[in-house]
């Protein structure tokens, strides 16, 4: 075809464009601020608004609608605006509240709208998640089959936890809840498991030094932060844990097994509780609105195991005051959560680290994920303890012991000097396999108590220089054979 008739083409089609085109008016839907305040803003003038919905206001700050009455609308500021006024224009958006997510929002630290918070450009998103949806059906969800190890030794042994599960994490302040959560997030390094921090109200300083920690110890690659400071609005506070939740879900809709943190619900309650404050709805138990136990349970109910498919694992976090577990917050929560970690101030200042109180915490769920070897080691050990810890209450009123007693307080208090860890020291679960399958056997019975940690580190130095191949075995068969359980003893022998 010529230049000449390759113009005369263009020309007709454009001319053909031309004459098909029907203008069509655009019809934009305005409002006006009738009153702000307090991270608030009410609006007139949007009748087909939507719940959750997007708005935008003249000066570009954003907002989401949380309340429809007849003459009005209540929307939740998103962004600190000094210049936000009565009278200024609103628009909708037509887009419900929902994150930007791809794969390369591994290892950024964002706002709740996705926005990077961490200096680096902003990534490339392929699909926007709602930060509310409705959580998977009874239909569609399966049993929790697989341990996801934390790699802390008093967790893992006798509070497990499944893929899927949602386990509470509770405790005074300054008694390593997050320390706990971080270290599960370190410990899942070439694990295949994607790992979401969410922050809450939390310091921007405490918020950047976990971030420095993922960096260090290269949880980055697989993990995102999610972060609303206590610096930011109580809107954003309030979606943090549903936007995190939304990148979590991102990824269980591919296939993938996630982790989930929030950090804390506690704070997340408070902001809420302002919120409701000023919008005027009822106050309830604690000043608290009737609805709370539903933000939450909403929340953790998209935790799960999904039939055929990925998995969401929830650690909420919770702060008690003078460990008040009965407390209203943490009550509901421990309803809503399949099993609790309490950390106890007492064993936290007497250097019990992680302070975890074997007798108020549990996992309702975890126990049957665990490996058959690992489950033959471990099955008895919370119950082991609780019954020294009763029978050493008399060697502290002077009472002499003999025999099975003197036995079982013996080696209690070589488990208690056991379940002691450094933070940043994980134990694979094979690993805790032959710690603990010693224990038992009695190999730590004569060793001083304040060198129990160092002796299990000098056997598991041992197997690995020496019979590497019996770690590889418990990983792969996953069962403590009797010819592996002589290995072990042969090896215990020698220290």
């Amino acid at each position: 075809m010529s230049l000449k008739d390759k113009v005369e083409a263009l020309r007709r089609a454009l001319k053909e464009s031309v004459e098909e085109y029907k203008p069509r008016p655009l019809v934009v839907e305005r409002g006006v601020v009738e009153s702000v305040g307090d991270g608030i803003a009410q609006v007139s003038g949007l009748p087909k608004a939507q719940f959750y919905e997007v708005l935008r206001f003249s000066s570009g700050m954003r907002g989401i609608v949380v309340d429809l009455l007849e003459d009005r609308l209540t929307a939740l500021l998103l962004e600190k605006d000094h210049t936000l006024e009565v009278g200024m224009p609103v628009f909708r958006t037509g887009k419900i509240a929902s994150v930007p997510v791809s794969e390369e929002i591994l290892g950024r630290l964002i706002n709740p709208l996705g926005e990077p918070l961490d200096g680096k450009p902003p990534y490339r998103a392929s699909v926007e998640y709602p930060v509310e949806r409705d959580a998977p059906s009874l239909f569609d969800r399966d049993f929790v089959r697989e341990q996801l190890y934390t790699g802390i030794k008093v967790i893992d042994s006798m509070f497990p936890i499944g893929k899927g599960q949602r386990e509470l994490l509770l405790g005074d302040p300054s008694t390593g809840k997050t320390a706990i959560a971080v270290d599960t997030i370190l410990n899942q390094r070439d694990k295949n498991v994607i790992c979401v921090y969410v922050a809450i109200g939390q310091r921007k300083r405490s918020i950047l030094e976990v971030y420095s920690i993922f960096k260090r110890y290269g949880a980055l690659p697989y993990t995102v932060m999610v972060s609303a400071s206590s610096d930011d609005l109580p809107g954003l506070q309030f979606l943090a844990p549903y936007s995190g939740t939304a990148v979590a879900e991102y990824f269980l809709d591919r296939g993938r097994d996630v982790l989930i943190v929030y950090d804390d619900l506690t704070k997340h309650a408070f902001a809420y509780q302002s919120l409701s404050l000023l919008l005027k709805r009822p106050p309830g138990r604690e000043a608290f609105p009737g609805d709370i136990f539903y933000i939450h349970s909403r929340l953790l109910e998209r935790a799960c195991k999904i039939r055929e498919g990925g998995s969401i694992t929830a650690l909420p976090i919770i702060e008690t005051q003078a460990g008040r577990i009965e407390s209203y917050i943490p009550t509901n929560v421990i309803s809503i959560t399949d099993g609790q970690i309490y950390l106890d101030t007492g064993l936290f200042n007497v250097n019990q680290r992680p302070a975890v109180d074997v007798g108020k915490s549990v996992s309702r769920i975890g126990g049957k994920t665990q490996i058959p070897a690992f489950k033959e080691v471990a099955e008895h050990l919370r119950l082991y303890y609780a019954q020294f810890l009763e029978l050493e209450i008399f060697t502290r009123l002077g009472v002499k012991v003999f025999g099975e007693t003197e036995k079982i307080i013996r080696r209690g208090r070589r488990l208690r000097e056991l379940l002691k860890q450094e933070r940043f020291r994980h134990y694979q679960v094979e690993e805790q396999v032959v710690i603990f399958f010693l224990l038992n056997e009695g190999f730590f019975d004569e060793v001083k108590v304040e060198e129990v940690n160092e002796r299990a580190d000098r056997i598991i130095e041992l197997v690995k220089n020496r019979n590497p191949e019996v770690l590889d075995e418990i990983k792969r068969t996953e069962v403590l054979t009797e010819g592996l359980k002589e290995k072990l003893r042969s090896l215990g022998r020698e220290l």
